[in-house]
């Protein structure tokens, strides 16, 4: 009997702590009293304090929203650089590398040749018939360039190998530049290569003053206050693009029933991963491993992203789809940010692959766009 007693009286004080802190699953049947439900009543059975209920009750809506937050952004603790890029020859075949040193002009070695056909202009794949320029895969040993390709013996010659100071067209240069030849031995492996009449491998003189221009079509200012040298590149000493940016483009390429693209297809020379996908056209101004850049303007893809790197056949995507959601008023279906070196820094920088990229400023216009547009806002 006094067991059953103190039963009673345990359960009663329970009871009107339930009451005392208003648990949302009970209700007033008259003042003072608490009706409890069967859930209640299993909750009193336990040997656990109602203050620590109470409290799980206030935390727990406030961890799943934390939750559901973190999921929704998906961002690791930081975007970082996971592939780079040098482009050795301009329109052949990309060289990856784990360390890069960047120079006012792009990273060291990038696009300071190209291959000029016999009447001193610029070759590109964009054309069907210069398409094989995609499987020479040229690369740096030392002070040599060294050409390859299949069924070809391999080339090396020396990076300044000079035969002749010529005038050539370069793409997006408003007048021809002085390049040098390298020579009848570099011209004739390179014809074997490609089957282009007459091609000569030319490249760019150390003492270049060759600077970027604004492209109008952007309509965006250069961002240094003087001017900013450029390599053989078509507009920008770098170009950026994001791993993010490039899955949210495949999962729309596959929900038309197309087949995905690689990133080779755009030719970057830093690859970022750890954004939000096109959040890459926010940023003002960034830097990875400590080297300042400008994202100077978004970068409009052309037709050469339509060439299939394997069997050279050119197709629609994926300008495409990228027509469906990143075409600009200008017409401009963009993909990527061109960089600039920041004014101010000391001329050359090393940037490797798990480099951290730090957001110093971000373009407000843009960033209003891209909320607007890709986060509904």
């Amino acid at each position: 009997q006094k067991l059953r007693s103190r039963s009673r009286a345990r359960w009663r004080e329970r009871r009107a702590r339930t009451h005392r802190f208003a648990h949302p699953r009970c209700s007033v049947a008259q003042p003072g009293r608490a009706r409890l439900t069967e859930h209640t009543k299993a909750v009193m059975l336990l040997d656990v304090p109602q203050e620590w209920f109470a409290l799980a009750l206030v935390a727990a809506p406030l961890l799943v929203t934390l939750c559901f937050v973190r999921r929704i952004a998906n961002r690791p603790d930081h975007a970082q650089a996971v592939n780079l890029f040098v482009y050795p020859i301009k329109s052949c075949a990309e060289v990856a590398v784990q360390s890069a040193t960047a120079t006012p002009r792009g990273f060291e070695g990038d696009r300071l040749f190209q291959c000029t056909d016999k009447h001193g202009k610029y070759c590109t794949p964009r054309d069907d018939d210069k398409a094989r320029l995609f499987k020479v895969s040229p690369r740096y040993e030392g002070e040599s360039l060294v050409l390859r390709a299949a069924n070809m013996p391999e080339l090396r010659l020396a990076r300044d190998a000079i035969a002749a100071r010529v005038q050539c067209e370069v793409l997006c240069a408003p007048k021809p530049l002085t390049l040098l030849d390298a020579g009848d031995e570099a011209a004739a492996w390179l014809e074997a290569a490609t089957q282009i009449p007459g091609v000569r491998l030319t490249g760019l003189p150390r003492d270049s003053d060759r600077v970027v221009v604004v492209n109008q079509d952007q309509g965006d200012a250069v961002p240094t206050s003087g001017a900013a040298p450029v390599s053989l590149a078509d507009e920008a000493p770098f170009l950026l693009t994001s791993v993010e940016s490039l899955a949210d483009l495949n999962a729309r390429l596959e929900a038309r029933g197309k087949a995905a693209v690689d990133m080779q297809r755009f030719r970057p020379n830093i690859v970022v991963g750890g954004l939000l996908p096109w959040e890459e056209d926010t940023i003002k101004r960034l830097a990875i491993d400590g080297v300042e850049f400008h994202a100077w303007q978004r970068c409009g893809r052309c037709k050469m992203t339509t060439i299939d790197r394997q069997t050279l056949k050119h197709g629609p995507e994926p300008l495409a789809t990228l027509s469906t959601f990143r075409e600009r008023d200008h017409g401009q279906r963009n993909f990527g940010m061109h960089l600039v070196p920041a004014e101010g820094w000391a001329g050359a920088g090393r940037v490797s692959v798990g480099g951290r990229l730090e957001v110093l400023e971000y373009h407000e216009e843009r960033r209003a766009e891209w909320l607007r547009l890709f986060r509904g806002q």
